[in-house]
């Protein structure tokens, strides 16, 4: 199984996204909220109120939740990318 280079260079970032996005998703949510609720810097994150941190694992989690729905049509796409 996935034994061609690419595919398996793509399937190593597929399933490194998993721990990848967390960053991406904390400076994604300073950033929405920096715009639209006034000043916000990531201390503020860090040091803040719990609610911007639960609502940054409830967004990890609903990542998580669709990429465990979408895994197996990735996984067999990249199978068929071999062939």
């Amino acid at each position: 199984m996935l034994n061609h280079p690419l595919t398996k260079a793509l399937s190593l970032v597929w399933k490194l996204l998993t721990v990848l996005i967390l960053p991406i998703i904390m400076v994604i949510y300073v950033e929405v909220v920096d715009s639209y609720f006034g000043p916000f810097v990531f201390s503020d994150l860090d040091q803040g109120k719990n609610l911007h941190k639960w609502g940054i694992i409830g967004i990890y989690l609903t990542f998580l939740l669709c990429w465990n729905r979408l895994n197996p049509h990735v996984i067999s796409a990249l199978k068929k990318m071999e062939y």
